[in-house]
């Protein structure tokens, strides 16, 4: 098997488990510098990146959002509909030299941020079970 040293990342802990996670910085209208943070990959998010209100507030995200007109529904596994406020933003995976723009969500009182679908059909990934880590190839 090929060695992905580079652009890999092992899985964090989070509710009991090794969840596989994704190395990358978002850089916001403000163009604040940041650390990579490590966000959780979230096969069942059907978006972009979503990210914690306030994080998404400090990187001045709320000064760049797309009318409210604009902003899409989203459901939760009990039924609940709710607005998600979006702004288009650069997301970079500094490891692999990787910078791709698309739509960061948010909603009232979220403190989770994790990587959709719509960013993941962008990337190839090899998710390694065994060793715990998620590697771009």
């Amino acid at each position: 098997m090929e060695k992905h040293d580079k652009a890999s990342w092992p899985y964090v802990k989070r509710k009991q488990r090794g969840t596989p996670v994704l190395g990358m910085e978002v850089v916001g209208p403000l163009r604040q510098a940041q650390p990579e943070t490590l966000i959780p990959i979230d096969t069942g998010y059907e978006g972009f990146l979503l990210l914690g209100e306030d994080r998404y507030t400090e990187l001045g995200l709320n000064l760049a959002e797309l009318p409210r007109r604009y902003w899409p529904e989203a459901e939760t596994v009990t039924g609940e509909v709710f607005r998600l406020r979006r702004a288009l933003a650069m997301v970079q995976i500094p490891k692999a030299g990787i910078e791709l723009e698309g739509y960061i969500d948010t909603f009232r009182g979220n403190t989770e941020d994790l990587v959709g679908l719509t960013l993941l059909d962008t990337l190839k990934l090899l998710l390694e079970g065994p060793k715990q880590l998620t590697c771009l190839l």
